[in-house]
């Protein structure tokens, strides 16, 4: 068994309605993911558009949000998550779906 690397991925999976979808994408850029970035318990981000998938009722955009240790990713989820998905439905409630994921970086290359 190969020992865990000390780093976390928190991806969070967002189906975004058509018509919310490019003033989704911009607030996400400059609202919503340096907010995000300000709680300083997140190292790097990956805004990524999912392709090969069913895109009839909006648009799948996965957030990857890369956690040094899991001591960060508890204070952001104990200070910060709820915060952060507040915000989201303050802008768009009805107009996403949304679930999160945390993945175990096992191995990585640079």
């Amino acid at each position: 068994m190969l020992p865990l690397l000390p780093m976390l991925l928190y991806n969070i999976t967002t189906k975004i309605d058509h018509v919310a979808h490019a003033k989704w994408l911009q607030w996400m850029q400059h609202a919503y993911i340096p907010h995000l970035m300000d709680s300083n318990t997140i190292e790097d981000y990956h805004l990524c558009r999912l392709r090969g998938v069913d895109e009839s009722d909006g648009v799948t955009y996965a957030l990857l949000l890369r956690f040094s240790s899991r001591p960060a990713f508890d204070i952001y989820q104990e200070k910060y998550a709820l915060d952060h998905q507040k915000m989201h439905d303050r802008e768009f409630k009805g107009k996403y779906v949304s679930f999160p994921s945390l993945l175990d970086v096992v191995a990585h290359g640079d």
